[in-house]
């Protein structure tokens, strides 16, 4: 395929890696149209971050190419975790949820996928438990070759990243993480959480009418809430421009990567690699 031979859309590496006690970690991060790799040290810190556009989709094939190249195949790694980003999942009262339910409850939200492996994080510091469902053959392969293999999803994580870096903000937050086609939203109110789901989009005026939609549907005013942007998103893009009308207290979200070291390239800029770095925070 094609897609194979797509360079990484951009690509990070500290001048100067964690050593710490040597020992190196694998992150797959999937969506639709898009891989991450993220090598990082025991201490989370990164190591190296590459996003490959997908735009066939992702499958085994494209894992194991990557997997394959002379930056990753002699490697050796301690703990490999494959995280989904993809919008088939659920979330479910810690109380009422039954471990032996899961695949129950998948199916009667998302139907009998085919290739679908059901999961679940327990998401303690909302009394919540997502349930969501994986995808099988990228799960099966990391696993023949990593047996370690453990399986995450992008919500749980973005939910207790919430914990480290925003409980300043829970009396009217918006976090809205950007990839290829899809809009991961985080809203909370009086520090209880409102919504935290994937939805897709394909022109600013989508964007706008889900975010909207949804400061409506849950009586927030847009005048109150603190709003944070990050992921694949431009700050000369229309869709940043339409937000900064409607949203007064609006701000990229920062990575901790320095911005003199994304300089070279002067297209990509921190806020690109936070969600791949709240990933990490909370693996």
């Amino acid at each position: 395929m094609l897609q194979h031979l797509i360079p990484p859309v951009f690509a990070y590496a500290p001048e100067t890696p964690t050593t710490g006690d040597g020992q190196q970690n694998l992150c797959v991060e999937y969506g639709s149209n898009h891989l991450a790799i993220l090598v990082f040290a025991s201490d989370r810190s990164i190591i190296s971050i590459e996003i490959f556009p997908l735009t066939d989709g992702v499958d085994a094939y494209t894992l194991e190419y990557i997997l394959g190249t002379e930056k990753y195949k002699n490697e050796t790694f301690s703990e490999v975790i494959l995280v989904s980003t993809a919008p088939n999942n659920c979330l479910v009262p810690q109380n009422i949820f039954k471990s032996h339910l899961s695949n129950s409850i998948y199916e009667t939200i998302h139907g009998d996928e085919d290739n679908v492996m059901v999961s679940f994080d327990e998401v303690h510091q909302w009394e919540l438990v997502n349930v969501y469902g994986v995808d099988k053959h990228l799960y099966d392969y990391l696993k023949s070759i990593f047996p370690q293999t453990r399986a995450m999803h992008f919500i749980s994580l973005s939910l207790v990243s919430i914990f480290k870096n925003n409980l300043e903000d829970l009396d009217a937050l918006f976090k809205c993480y950007f990839t290829t086609n899809y809009l991961t939203i985080v809203l909370v109110k009086g520090a209880q959480l409102q919504f935290a789901q994937s939805v897709y989009y394909e022109t600013t005026e989508d964007v706008i009418y889900q975010i909207l939609n949804l400061f409506d549907k849950y009586n927030i005013d847009i005048t109150d809430v603190k709003a944070l942007v990050s992921g694949h998103i431009d700050q000369d893009a229309a869709t940043w421009k339409e937000l900064r009308k409607y949203l007064l207290d609006i701000d990229f979200e920062n990575s901790a990567i320095p911005s003199d070291q994304l300089s070279e390239n002067t297209a990509i800029t921190s806020h690109y690699f936070t969600p791949h770095l709240h990933v990490l925070q909370c693996v």
